[in-house]
């Protein structure tokens, strides 16, 4: 757990993010990926270089923790260190993981959203095939109404335009 969080609990990884989070705060948040695991079968798993197992992040599906026009939903999401960054690797598990949300959990649509600034990983929504329309862009529900980041961007991929596309 320590690894995890001095990991992807970095300023620079989480300057999108309200605060880096204390270490029982990223126990916390493994309990529950863990329990959403258990529940739906499904949910974020850590990222590992192939070349040397040494973890670089997560990535996977999850649902969101609270509520808006758009859930219940799926969310796609992702966070590796910045020293892993643009290199593909969000890229890369972001598609695998869509193809296996759309191929085996079957699922309607898949879901991803960030504070509008964060134009990396808007970058990656966009390579994955998800699409942005302004209209469903809100206010992130858990956020201070005065907070920098509580305006999001929401990013959206039903399944029946994934399987007509083939995937991107």
């Amino acid at each position: 757990m320590i690894r995890w969080h001095l990991l992807i609990k970095t300023k620079k990884v989480c300057q999108f993010l309200p605060g880096t989070g204390s270490r029982s705060a990223t126990k916390a948040g493994i309990e529950r990926i863990v329990t959403h695991y258990k529940e739906k079968g499904f949910s974020l798993y850590a990222v590992e270089l192939k070349s040397t197992g040494e973890m670089i992040g997560f990535l996977g599906l999850i649902t969101p923790s609270f509520e808006a026009h758009f859930t219940p939903a799926v969310e796609i999401g992702w966070r590796l260190s910045s020293t892993h960054w643009n290199q593909g690797y969000a890229t890369e598990g972001a598609k695998a993981v869509l193809h296996y949300a759309f191929t085996s959990l079957n699922l309607p649509e898949v879901v991803s959203f960030t504070v509008v600034n964060n134009l990396a990983s808007r970058r990656v929504m966009e390579k994955i095939g998800l699409q942005h329309n302004t209209k469903d862009d809100f206010d992130h529900p858990k956020l201070e109404p005065n907070s920098p980041l509580r305006r999001h961007v929401l990013y959206r991929l039903s399944r029946a335009d994934y399987l007509n596309n083939k995937g991107i």
